[in-house]
């Protein structure tokens, strides 16, 4: 779980990042609200995932082949946490779709740099 826990800390750090340069840069463009929005979820959807991940692993070590199966179900979680998201950012919160997708990318890049740092 430690290694998820880093991770999850690169992709807020890379968010935050990203957010304090759009509001300096593009501050009457761009709203940073939207930005945050899209990478929270990116950040759930990995937690999820880690979630998932994590009760895989306890059940292959119990001796159960069924591990996979876990896995499986994260992914179709995280999907239907994101598309869920998604549209109450859209519908409900009037936020940008350009900004919640650029959110969602620093998120996802934040959890590529995460993993490729972790040595486990």
């Amino acid at each position: 779980m430690k290694a998820q826990g880093v991770i999850v800390g690169y992709q807020i750090a890379l968010i935050l990042i990203s957010a304090l340069a759009i509001q300096i840069i593009y501050s009457e463009q761009l709203d940073v609200k939207g930005v945050l929005y899209g990478g929270l979820i990116s950040v759930v959807a990995s937690i999820v995932m880690a979630g998932r991940l994590n009760q895989a692993v306890k059940r292959i070590l119990l001796g159960n082949q069924r591990g996979s199966l876990f896995i499986y179900l994260g992914v179709i979680e995280r999907l239907f946490i994101a598309i869920t998201l998604f549209s109450m950012g859209f519908m409900w919160l009037k936020l940008s779709p350009v900004t919640m997708v650029i959110g969602l990318i620093t998120g996802q890049v934040g959890f590529m740099i995460g993993g490729f740092r972790i040595k486990d």
